[in-house]
Order: structure tokens, then C-alpha cells, then sequence
């Protein structure tokens, strides 16, 4: 099925964000030629991006980050987000801002730990009625990325809204068959003017993030419709390889939509090769037995797990980290994985 841009007063773009900048990064020339079209659009701030360090230790000139230092950070990222939305704007009409002030690279645990996120997310699909929805691509190497792209789908089947995705990788490569926004100069100068709003952003990172901004935008999009898979699978099997250090700890995340609810299960991935079973239990009591093989873990979904929605799963290797970026991300089931992404495959098993 083609899939079309907004591109009517009928038309409705939101943007789902995680951190200020990316809105403009990923879909600044998007966001101009929906404005330009007459159609709404509201961007959706996950956070505020005020686990930023470095830069405001740089900036204002003091090391310790403190609480209060945080909350300063974060407003200062909030208007600059806003002064970037009215530099993209056309005609005087700007897109609407909506800040939801989640933990800057916490998405994770908000999805994990805390349903009510997506009930605030389904509340603002619901509220806005998107024809359009843009969001950060499940491959994205920030796992505040790929957890928010989670989250969206999550509330879009919640809400039960029929509506077109676009998918924008900031972090990492981009999918083959993407689709790609025809830019002309002043749609770039007027992009370039956005990106110069963030200027807590560009005092260490500049040709980073102006190298971002600078590539052609281009979406992974899907036809609006269901997400739900297909069939009614009995099993799910995650590859996932044990840790290379015998001290290293990763734990698997596992997220199941059902027309009952949503499940979230976390359980240590082994730190061995050998065979075993294992016993999965979310916090409402819920368990779900699973065999590991020494590469992966195949999962047999009880009935109050079927039929089953969607499924996604990652390997994560928590906090502390060193680095932001993740290695291995989470997959969708059935999943459709790429050589230069290290995902998780995840395969369906039928009765």
C-alpha cells in the first residue's frame, strides 16, 4: 500500500521526540512541508534532555550537577526547543510544543516500570487525532530512541488509531527503501536557523549535530492499519548470546501487548552456554516458562499471554554505562533484523 505525507488541512503530523533537537534534526523539513500544507502539528517531548553534563558543565562553567542544576538545564532545553519550532515555522504558523518531562536516559525504565506512560501517550494520540505519526526508529542506537518507539506503538494499539508511521533513525544506519523528503534552500536555510536555537547543544557537539541535520531526512514507513501479527503464535524465540565477560550481567526485557493488557517481564540472561529452564514472572504474578539453548531463549506463551499483539525484546546491559549507545537493541516479533544493526532476532512459533 503507498504511503503519502501529510500534505492536506486534513492532515494531523505529530512528532514524537526524546530529547529537544531531535525534532529538528530528524524532522525539521518534515514538520515545514506539513505546516506548509495546512495541517496541524503538535510535537511530543519525551524529556526535557537535562542528563546533559557536559555541555552545562562547559557552559556554566561548574562541575557539580546538582538537582536544581538539572531543572535549570532542562527549562533552558525547553526554550530552545520552542524557539527552534517557531524558526520552522511557515506562514506564522508554528507546530504546538508538549513536554511530558520524563527522566533524561530513563525511557527505558519508564517503559519497563511505569504502565502510566503509556496511558499519558495514548491521552495525547487520543487528544490530537494524528493522521501522521513520526517516531524515533526501533533500530536507533539511543536507548531512549528505541524504548520511546516502543512506547508509541504501544499507545497507538491502545488507542487504537489508524494512522501513518514514519520512523527516523538519528543513531545508527538507516533502513534500505526508506522514504525520503524533497527539500528545497530556504526549507534548509529555515532548518539550519532551527538548529542554531540549540546552542547548549552545539557549544561541544556543532559539527556533530549539524552533520545530523544536515543529511536528508528519510523515514521507514508503514501504511496506516493494525501492527498486530498475524496468526495466533504459541512460542517466541530471542536469540540472545551470553555475556563474553563472566562478570558482566545483561538482563532481557521482554514486552507483550494482548488485547488483555500489556505485559513486561525482566530476567538475567544466563552467563552460560548450558541448557536450561527457566521461569519468566512479571509483577503481577504472571509467568511465562522459557528454555534456554546457550544462543537463545524460546519463550511458551501461556493463554493469558495469546493472542498475542506484538511482542518486542532487548538485551540490555543497564546502568552504569560508560557509553550511551546501545550494541544490541530491541526487536520486533516477528523481527526483520539488518547486517549493521545488531538486533535481536525474534522468531514466531506456531502449534
Amino acid at each position: 500500500m503507498p504511503v503519502s505525507l501529510p500534505s492536506s488541512a486534513q492532515d494531523r503530523l505529530l512528532v514524537f521526540a526524546p530529547h529537544p533537537d531531535d525534532e529538528t534534526i530528524a524532522t525539521g523539513a518534515l514538520i515545514q512541508a506539513a505546516l506548509r500544507a495546512g495541517a496541524r502539528v503538535e510535537v511530543l517531548f519525551a524529556t526535557d534532555g537535562d542528563n546533559n553534563p557536559w555541555p552545562q558543565r562547559w557552559l556554566e562553567r561548574r562541575w557539580r550537577i546538582d538537582a536544581d542544576a538539572r531543572v535549570r538545564w532542562g527549562a533552558r532545553r525547553r526554550a530552545e526547543a520552542r524557539a527552534a519550532l517557531e524558526r520552522l515555522a511557515v506562514a506564522g504558523h508554528a507546530a504546538d510544543a508538549h513536554f511530558l518531562g520524563w527522566p533524561d536516559q530513563g525511557l527505558t525504565a519508564m517503559l519497563m516500570d511505569h504502565p502510566q506512560a503509556i496511558d499519558a501517550l495514548r491521552d495525547r494520540i487520543t487528544a490530537f487525532a494524528p493522521s501522521h505519526v513520526a517516531m524515533p526508529a526501533l533500530g536507533d542506537a539511543h536507548p531512549d530512541h528505541s524504548a520511546l518507539h516502543v512506547m508509541a506503538e504501544l499507545a497507538l494499539l491502545q488507542a487504537g488509531f489508524r494512522c501513518v508511521r514514519l520512523a527516523y533513525c538519528v543513531h545508527g544506519a538507516s533502513a534500505p527503501d526508506m522514504l525520503e523528503i524533497a527539500t528545497d534552500e530556504p526549507a534548509r536555510a529555515c532548518k539550519r536557523a532551527a538548529m542554531e536555537a540549540y546552542a547548549s547543544q552545539l557549544a561541544l557537539s556543532r559539527n556533530r549535530l549539524v552533520a545530523l541535520a544536515e543529511r536528508a531526512e528519510a523515514f521507514e514507513a508503514s501504511p496506516a492499519g493494525s501492527t498486530a501479527i498475524e496468526g495466533n503464535p504459541a512460542t517466541i524465540t530471542i536469540a540472545c548470546e551470553p555475556p563474553r565477560l563472566r562478570f558482566a550481567r545483561r538482563e532481557l526485557l521482554l514486552v507483550l501487548a494482548t488485547r488483555a493488557g500489556v505485559l513486561r517481564f525482566r530476567h538475567a540472561v544466563p552467563t552460560t552456554s548450558v541448557p536450561a529452564r527457566m521461569l519468566l514472572r512479571d509483577r503481577d504474578g504472571h509467568a511465562i516458562e522459557a528454555d534456554w539453548d546457550g544462543h537463545a531463549l524460546t519463550l511458551e506463551l501461556p493463554r493469558f499471554a495469546r493472542p498475542l499483539l506484538s511482542a518486542w525484546a532487548k538485551c540490555d546491559r543497564g546502568h552504569p554505562r560508560l557509553v550511551v549507545y546501545d550494541r544490541e537493541r530491541w526487536a520486533r516479533a516477528p523481527g526483520r533484523t539488518r547486517a549493521s544493526v545488531p538486533a535481536l532476532p525474534a522468531v514466531l512459533g506456531h502449534p
